[in-house]
């Protein structure tokens, strides 16, 4: 991957170099790398001409699908991406496009009821734009608005420090925040990633079944791999018994996970039958894989190596287990330890900040892949700032030979299937119940989402609510993901004397449940 100052560059170059190569496929479509970018040329010229300028922001609403990775396009004209989490409730979408504040919106035709009742509160909103074959009152037609706009390279001028994707991630107090990530940070993580991370080829073929929202599935193994001119095979979402298919019917080689979709394929019944001999690279991440779990994938997988890649949205890529490290462990019983670990920085510096006695205290980090802040909030951009270092707000150490291990989540953040959930956001659905009195949420280990989002309550006087009842009501007001897996009714709940509620007592006292 060459030294790409801006993403336009990318897609331009890529398609020079592979014109009628198959650059996305999804189902029966593929579209060449020539044909991403006329199609990226053209939304840019149409959302131009629709009156967006540099600097406006454009959501998207989507499954992954090749029109995902189009949106980007309209970078070229110096207009940022929003990408949104379609898993969110209507209520949790609101916010993204309120703080967002997008001038336009594409998205899929079943989203469009959830948007049109979101606009009265999105003023910004001013074009809709659908993808699919459904006519919608308000809505433009996608492949009509490219249609009607020129495949020549737009004019407009974008530098690396522009804004290219604007990622919304929640946070432990308060609302989601808005990271602004730049070209230059985003494709600066590209190269980490494509080259010193994944070592990827021409020849290869990736299969991206990660949700395209989140920066890891499309900014550390889609973009890598397609601005080394891989073909990437995409699919709507992740299904065991679909990835596992399109393994062998495309030829995977490569493709990135996280460790709940790892189990559910090393478990699958198909996995015997199954020809997974071209597939030589699987990369996991968005949480700590089990030891036992990542022994079982390596003897499913026996001709594949495995990477572990540790970092954050804010961050960018931190660190790296490398495919040596992960063999090296099998080989070895003193290195076996490493497997829990999350390997060395990768091209970037990090510290702990205010050890303990074990070693363990924040992990800082300092690089030029960072986000530059997070977006109309300088109070928390100052208070993730330490010195020029980025406090990520996990817990962990640094060993001897520099391998960074993750202790835990300086706020509690909750891993659960590669989702972070955060129990503050939780708890205030949770609060809205008019049964509940008082209410904390934690995660426990779970042998298939690694941990489980969990919930204590104690109910109001009066109130006899069974935790069946209170799942169905939560689940109303929040994703599934989010959605407590299990609430314990309590008569009440541990406190300090400072009346601060002990989520590690109730930890302890539930890990079994």
């Amino acid at each position: 991957m060459g030294p790409f100052p801006i993403f336009g560059d990318v897609a331009r170059s890529v398609a020079a170099e592979h014109s009628n190569k198959v650059a996305l496929a999804c189902g029966d479509r593929s579209v060449t790398f020539a044909e991403v970018n006329a199609r990226m040329n053209r939304l840019a010229h149409a959302l131009a001409a629709l009156g967006l300028r540099k600097g406006d922001r454009i959501a998207v609403l989507a499954r992954n699908r090749p029109e995902v990775v189009e949106a980007y396009g309209a970078s070229k004209a110096g207009i940022a991406v929003l990408p949104l989490n379609w898993r969110l409730s209507p209520s949790e979408l609101a916010h993204p496009l309120v703080d967002g504040a997008p001038a336009a919106v594409i998205a899929e035709s079943n989203f469009i009821e959830t948007l049109d009742a979101l606009r009265p509160q999105v003023s910004s909103l001013r074009h809709l734009i659908r993808l699919g074959p459904h006519p919608q009152q308000g809505w433009r037609d996608y492949e009509a608005l490219l249609a009607a706009a020129p495949a020549t390279e737009p004019a407009a001028s974008v530098h690396p420090d522009d804004l290219l994707c604007l990622m919304y991630t929640s946070g432990t107090t308060g609302r989601p925040k808005g990271a602004m990530l730049t070209h230059g940070g985003l494709l600066r993580n590209c190269r980490a990633a494509a080259d010193t991370m994944l070592a990827l080829r021409e020849d290869d073929v990736a299969l991206a079944a990660m949700p395209l929202f989140h920066v890891g599935g499309m900014w550390y193994h889609l973009i890598p791999a397609y601005a080394r001119g891989c073909t990437s095979v995409i699919l709507p979402e992740f299904s065991a018994a679909e990835v596992l298919a399109t393994i062998e019917k495309r030829g995977i080689t490569y493709s990135h996970f996280v460790p709940t979709m790892i189990h559910a394929l090393v478990n699958h019944p198909a996995v015997p039958s199954t020809d997974l001999s071209r597939l030589r690279l699987v990369y996991y991440a968005a949480s700590s894989m089990p030891v036992d779990l990542l022994r079982k994938s390596m003897a499913t997988f026996p001709h594949c190596e495995f990477l572990q890649g540790y970092g954050s949205t804010e961050a960018g890529m931190i660190a790296v287990l490398t495919a040596e490290d992960h063999r090296n462990a099998l080989a070895s019983p003193q290195a076996a330890a490493r497997l829990a670990t999350s390997g060395k920085p990768l091209g970037c510096k990090v510290r702990i900040v205010a050890p303990d006695k074990d070693g363990v205290g924040e992990i800082a980090v300092l690089s030029d892949r960072t986000m530059s802040g997070y977006w109309r909030n300088a109070a928390a951009t100052e208070a993730a700032a330490s010195d020029g270092w980025l406090l990520t707000g996990d817990l962990g150490r640094l060993d001897d030979d520099g391998y960074l291990t993750i202790a835990d989540r300086k706020n509690d953040m909750i891993v659960s299937g590669g989702e972070n959930v955060y129990p503050r956001e939780v708890e205030d659905a949770l609060y809205r119940d008019p049964a509940i009195l008082e209410a904390a949420v934690f995660g426990l280990p779970d042998p298939h989402w690694v941990e489980r989002v969990a919930a204590a309550v104690v109910l109001k006087p009066g109130c006899d609510a069974t935790a069946d009842e209170l799942r169905l009501r939560a689940r109303e007001r929040l994703a599934g993901y989010k959605c407590p897996k299990s609430i314990f009714v309590c008569a009440s709940l541990p406190k300090s004397g400072a009346g601060k509620i002990l989520k590690k007592d109730l930890r302890r006292r539930f890990a079994d449940s």
